[in-house]
């Protein structure tokens, strides 16, 4: 949120990796929200270690978008009632093999965040996928256990979730209808090579 703007419902992104996170931080920032897509500083990282999802960051930001926010999805509704949540989705087989891509990469790939940035990342892929290396029976577990808890969460409340897969039509419109904003006229984003099946 910008100075002298009024506040907004705070929005979060529920999707699992490789399932068009950093595209929604994208388009939600467009729409005028200050997202923050996986964070890796200390207060999160101790805030994940309490298990609590007081997120100091949110004092100051709209969201956050990605796996920091899967292990915590019942207690942000809690604390946030008049929050959004935007559960992003594909094709089962897609993700399974653009996670088997991007799990192939040692955790350590990013060090150039430094250490802790490490540890976070090992924290989380064992809080949501129970592992640390890429599994494909292990994942698709995780996947369909993730989707049927979310819908049941938000069952009968069409008002504070949104299953968003891009790559049918208009994800912007549906996006931005459901944030209560006016859709861009841009084609909607597509970072972090999503959703190429390559």
């Amino acid at each position: 949120m910008k100075a002298g703007e009024t506040p907004c419902a705070k929005v979060f992104g529920i999707g699992l990796s490789r399932t068009g996170t950093q595209s929604l931080t994208a388009a939600l920032r467009t729409l005028g929200y200050d997202i923050v897509h996986y964070p890796a500083d200390e207060d999160t990282y101790r805030t994940l270690l309490r298990g609590d999802a007081r997120f100091p960051l949110l004092a100051h930001h709209d969201g956050i978008t990605d796996i920091t926010t899967v292990p915590y999805v019942a207690q942000l509704d809690q604390m946030w009632p008049d929050a959004k949540f935007v559960l992003t989705t594909r094709d089962e087989d897609l993700w399974l093999r653009s996670c088997a891509r991007h799990w192939d990469r040692p955790p350590h790939h990013k060090t150039e965040y430094g250490e802790l940035y490490l540890e976070l990342q090992l924290f989380l892929r064992a809080a949501v996928y129970g592992c640390h290396s890429f599994d494909e029976d292990r994942f698709r577990h995780v996947h369909r256990r993730h989707l049927a808890d979310v819908r049941a969460l938000f069952s009968g409340r069409p008002d504070s979730l949104l299953i968003l897969d891009p790559s049918l039509p208009a994800p912007y419109a549906r996006l931005a209808a459901f944030l209560g904003r006016p859709a861009p006229e841009a084609p909607y984003p597509h970072e972090g090579c999503w959703p190429s099946a390559a």
